[in-house]
């Protein structure tokens, strides 16, 4: 069992081992106890929201498979803030779902209860939050609405190969590389564009991102969703279904546990073997196929044994950052969504809040930005912006606004340029799909939205790894 050496700048703790900086991987692995190897159909890592439907789903088929995630609970961005003094929870992530079957089916089966969102589309209260002022900004009627996502309807239905991944028809349409900006211009879109801010949030600068990403995330999915109503859990507790889910897989759930180094096949050949730190020390996992969730970005993929063709396209990738905080002692008496006054569309720049909502005497905010932020800078820009509002309706005198939960989903939305686009990167990418026993799913193989990722893994994911074993 030969893995990959590598180089430690310090020592570490593995379990029981010592790992000197110059001890050989392979040398700790010979004196692994047998119960410490785990031998597998599959071997997942990562366990948010593709990971755990698709170990849910293979094990419908009938397949083993062992779960690694580095958090201490399953669903990844589903995070649920319960609040200790009254039990009342919030979900701080994944909040809401399309009512299709591929939905429905896997709430019911974990008897976790949705309920359809309420939709507002008149009446709400839009600020500019780089001021704290109240603006006077008209959305767009449910009539102009549904027009237009009519219009934008005609457009998606053109490129039917997005409902799978990004299997692009080459050459690729020059409307994919559109920005949205000028999308919307040559389409008479305009009335979608402050809609698609608000509720496809995480894209940012949304006016400059080329159509193809755009078409990923509002998709027909999510037009399903628009045209109907939205679904969400109706004890607003996302981690009563990822909890279900984990007992259903127990034991075959490694929680709080990391990658430290893997072996794969060059050719498929050959198992894969893959060396996890788990709180309970080291576990060999030997699979038959590995399934790859996070997003694909070298400094993300710590341990993995990347070749140099998975090195030169997952470089490649940039990404947006996008999080979410409940907070205290804010003294909002309104749920307030962002606009520009000066903006196009009234869309205003970003970093910053994309909404500040009302929810059980607390405050929720979702915030974006085009890049990658650390958490103490959206941390101190958040609170900035609260003090405006705060500031301009006369709030919050003599109280200071406290974090209860804050929530980091960066990166957001993996994109490449238009560039790469255009030279065949997504075909490269799918060329990925098989090699060295190694399937990949997740948000940057399809789009943020867990609704559509599960369809996408009955429809393409589930389908390709069951041939293949």
């Amino acid at each position: 069992m030969m893995f990959t050496k590598h180089t430690y700048s310090t020592s570490h703790i593995i379990g029981r081992w010592f790992l000197r900086q110059d001890t050989p991987l392979d040398t700790l692995i010979s004196s692994l106890q047998p119960s410490d190897v785990i031998e597998r159909d599959v071997v997942i890592i990562g366990g948010g929201s593709s990971g755990t439907y698709t170990a849910v789903r293979l094990r419908d088929h009938g397949k083993s498979v062992v779960v690694v995630e580095k958090k201490g609970f399953l669903g990844g961005h589903a995070e649920t803030w319960t609040d200790p003094s009254t039990g009342y929870t919030i979900d701080g992530g994944v909040v809401v779902f399309a009512p299709i079957k591929t939905v429905t089916d896997y709430f019911t089966r974990f008897n976790v209860s949705l309920v359809p969102l309420p939709s507002v589309v008149l009446g709400q209260t839009y600020a500019d939050f780089s001021t704290g002022s109240t603006l006077d900004v008209q959305s767009a009627s449910a009539e102009i609405l549904e027009a237009v996502l009519e219009l934008y309807t005609v457009q998606l239905n053109k490129y039917p190969e997005l409902q799978k991944g990004f299997n692009l028809i080459y050459p690729v349409s020059p409307d994919l590389l559109l920005s949205f900006r000028d999308f919307v211009i040559k389409y008479k879109l305009q009335d979608l564009v402050l809609k698609a801010f608000s509720s496809n949030q995480g894209y940012a600068p949304i006016l400059d991102i080329s159509m193809l990403y755009i078409f990923k995330y509002l998709n027909k999915v999510q037009l399903i969703s628009y045209n109907s109503s939205y679904l969400t859990t109706a004890r607003h507790n996302m981690q009563e279904l990822y909890g279900k889910a984990a007992n259903l897989l127990s034991p075959d759930v490694l929680l709080n546990s990391t990658i430290i180094s893997m072996k794969r096949p060059d050719t498929n050949k050959g198992k894969v073997q893959v060396l996890v730190q788990t709180p309970h020390g080291m576990k060999l996992i030997i699979a038959k196929k590995l399934l790859s969730t996070p997003p694909p970005m070298p400094e993300i993929l710590v341990g993995y044994d990347l070749s140099q063709k998975e090195t030169g396209l997952f470089k490649k990738f940039s990404a947006n950052g996008y999080y979410s905080a409940i907070l205290n002692n804010t003294g909002l008496d309104v749920s307030l969504f962002a606009a520009g006054p000066d903006e196009p569309y009234h869309v205003p720049k970003l970093p910053g809040p994309y909404a500040m909502s009302l929810n059980q005497g607390l405050t929720q905010v979702y915030y974006g930005s085009p890049r990658v932020l650390s958490e103490n800078a959206v941390k101190t820009d958040i609170l900035n912006r609260i003090r405006l509002v705060q500031q301009k309706r006369g709030l919050g005198k003599g109280t200071q606004p406290e974090f209860v939960a804050f929530y980091n989903h960066a990166p957001f939305n993996l994109m490449v340029s238009n560039d790469d686009i255009r030279n065949g990167f997504y075909q490269k990418l799918t060329t990925l799909q098989g090699e060295r026993n190694t399937f990949y799913s997740g948000a940057a193989w399809h789009t943020q939205d867990s609704s559509a990722l599960w369809q996408f893994t009955d429809d393409y994911v589930l389908p390709m790894m069951l041939k293949a074993l």
